[in-house]
């Protein structure tokens, strides 16, 4: 299970719940959607995603299904559900950073929803490769700063439940993040890998009454360090 949660982690997975429902069987405004493009530069590759959840960014997954009409496409492509993301997916070679989500639901009625303009990506500093746990680090990334409705999160992993260390900032401007010691006291001692992602977040330009989000995210190449007292 630990192996499985990083695997998920590496590949942008975090949701909370793998049973779903269709569609179909829920009241159509209260689904809460979430349109993603999401660049990894460890692999190369861009994932389309688009999740719908009933009730709430907590709620049931629901899935789309071409019986009851419900449909959703990424630039004009068909998205199938994949189980493994909680979402309906697609990839691509390279890093798209533009494009657009078209959601029909059972009842007919369409969204459409682009990805925020003025994305950009980020990477670890020359010489990242140890962290001191008994003492805060200020880790600038190598990027421009941070403008409004962006953010970057910095997650520290070892293979131990409990031993790992999550960062975040979303504050304008913001050209580094703080690593307090607090936040790390449980780290493991040894090798760690380290994931940075930087993200571009808006509200729906059209959804249900539940609402939602549309966002891009860069992933910089992870980095391996050592983990020190």
């Amino acid at each position: 299970m630990k192996k499985l949660f990083y695997l998920l982690f590496g590949a942008g997975l975090l949701f909370n719940s793998c049973a779903k429902e269709d569609s179909n069987d829920v009241n159509q405004d209260k689904i809460w959607t979430k349109y993603e493009l999401f660049y990894n530069q460890n692999e190369d590759k861009t994932h389309a995603l688009a999740q719908f959840r009933f009730g709430g960014a907590t709620g049931t997954l629901l899935e789309l299904t071409d019986s009851t009409g419900a449909s959703v496409t990424f630039n004009g492509t068909v998205m199938p559900y994949a189980p493994l993301w909680g979402a309906h997916h697609l990839e691509f070679a390279g890093n798209i950073t533009s494009g657009s989500f078209v959601y029909t639901n059972t009842n007919g009625t369409t969204y459409s929803n682009a990805i925020p303009a003025g994305t950009q990506s980020l990477s670890f500093p020359l010489g990242f490769d140890t962290i001191q746990k008994s003492q805060a680090q200020t880790l600038a990334w190598a990027g421009t700063a941070l403008a409004p409705n962006e953010s970057v999160s910095v997650f520290v992993g070892s293979w131990t439940w409990g031993e790992d260390a999550l960062f975040y900032t979303e504050a304008d401007g913001a050209t580094e993040i703080i690593m307090a010691v607090n936040q790390m006291a449980n780290l493991a001692e040894g090798q760690a890998t380290v994931y940075m992602d930087r993200t571009l977040r808006t509200g729906l330009a059209q959804g249900t009454s539940e609402g939602g989000f549309v966002q891009y995210k860069y992933r910089a190449n992870n980095a391996t360090v050592q983990v020190i007292p």
